[in-house]
């Protein structure tokens, strides 16, 4: 599995192109996303991050909140996230309790985030086409290999394929 970010031109054209292409409205969803930065001079979040995402609105199997570590390497196109660390919990509190208790010597709280989305099924791919606050619109597609997230990139005329993490590219973009 391979996934990728890039840029669109709107929300709307590309939820018509990805429909186009026969792609099935799976659900829309809503979170925030809580980053948390490693205590030391400098990093980068792309190479590694943990964030806690507090889903608001889903039709996902998983708790309300989720706690999550990754490692991303990207591919010449794509990337592929190594998970690290994942935790579900009930409330964000005790997601937030467990991070000070047992990351807390090597994590602070670093900035937050909400996005809202809409998922599709495209054959074997899942779409994510997704207004993050304070950002483009973008779509992230999770492929079988490059040469099919190539492909969807090209039909679905994304402008950009974004480089790094979202949670580097929030940081840069809030600083």
């Amino acid at each position: 599995m391979i996934e990728g970010r890039g840029i669109i031109e709107s929300v709307e054209i590309a939820r018509q192109k990805v429909e186009g292409l026969g792609g099935v409205f799976k659900s829309n969803y809503a979170f925030k996303d809580i980053i948390f930065v490693p205590r030391k001079e400098t990093y980068n979040l792309t190479d590694d991050f943990l964030r806690v995402r507090v889903l608001s609105k889903n039709n996902w199997n998983t708790k309300n909140v989720i706690l999550v570590r990754k490692k991303t390497e990207f591919q010449k196109i794509g990337k592929i996230d190594k998970v690290a660390l994942r935790k579900e919990f009930d409330t964000e509190k005790e997601a937030l309790n467990f991070i000070e208790k047992e990351l807390g010597k090597d994590f602070d709280f670093g900035f937050e985030f909400s996005r809202q989305g809409w998922q599709y099924q495209l054959g074997k791919n899942r779409v994510f086409i997704e207004d993050i606050e304070k950002y483009r619109p973008s779509l992230e597609i999770e492929a079988d290999n490059e040469q099919e997230l190539k492909d969807l990139f090209t039909k679905l005329q994304v402008k950009k394929q974004v480089k790094q993490s979202m949670p580097e590219v929030m940081k840069n973009l809030l600083k």
